[in-house]
């Protein structure tokens, strides 16, 4: 990011390389980097038109965007797709794109994942009681898991399945 002056107002092509760098770094969302634009105090009139720019080149790109940010919250986080669903809404990334990140996530794993957290809890909690099981469905239901996919798994575990 050389050849900017501290103080002074970016022109266009300052602004849009800068942008670019910032796009380059890893995966943006529309909505952060006009953000990070209006933070950086650029020209209201430059501002729209660098986003244009950077969704024709490539640097921004809401669908790619939204499956890499789904996967990663699921792999990295253990995140559902409630919380998923809307953290990207959050974003302002568009429904459609939505729909397709959490289809991107492999159901198998997905089940597997929610089977892994309730287990893990209960565990933790250390008996199948009724309570705990309760506990065990709202830890998972904040983690951002359909109400109905842990309820179908807790009404057939024990603690003795653990």
């Amino acid at each position: 990011m050389a050849g900017y002056t501290k103080g002074f107002p970016l022109d266009f092509n300052q602004a849009y390389t800068k942008a670019a760098d910032f796009c380059a770094f890893q995966e943006r969302c529309l909505s952060e980097v006009k953000l990070k634009l209006i933070s950086w105090n650029i020209d209201r009139s430059f501002i729209a038109k660098i986003l244009q720019q950077l969704q024709q080149e490539g640097f921004i790109n809401e669908k790619r965007y939204a499956v890499n940010y789904a996967g990663g919250k699921f792999r990295m986080k253990g995140w559902g797709k409630i919380k998923i669903a809307a953290s990207l809404r959050s974003r302002s990334v568009s429904s459609v794109f939505i729909s397709e990140a959490l289809q991107s996530i492999d159901p198998d794993l997905y089940l597997q994942t929610l089977e892994t957290l309730i287990a893990k809890k209960l565990q933790q909690l250390g008996n199948d009681s009724i309570e705990n099981k309760q506990k065990a469905a709202l830890f998972a239901a904040s983690r951002g898991f359909e109400p109905s996919l842990i309820f179908s798994l807790l009404k057939d575990i024990t603690l003795s399945d653990l």
